[in-house]
């Protein structure tokens, strides 16, 4: 039941190719994890320039996989 989808995923990274374009003209949030391996606090913050519109940069305690740290729930 799974695979199509996770089959799906796969070919989406295999074949995607970054074309550079306008910003998005809508508000843009990045959630990451403040321990995280793969990607920094700088990558991150480097997605501000997708959006004309407002940008905000979450971070949350855990690492790449911080959203499991946090399935109860978002602090306040």
């Amino acid at each position: 039941m799974v695979l199509p989808a996770i089959r799906a995923d796969y070919r989406i990274v295999e074949n995607y190719r970054y074309a550079p374009g306008p910003p998005l003209d809508c508000p843009l949030t990045v959630f990451t994890g403040v321990d995280d391996p793969k990607v920094s606090a700088d990558e991150a913050e480097a997605w501000r320039e997708h959006t004309s519109d407002t940008f905000d940069l979450v971070t949350l305690s855990g690492g790449h996989f911080f959203l499991t740290a946090h399935q109860g729930g978002w602090p306040k």
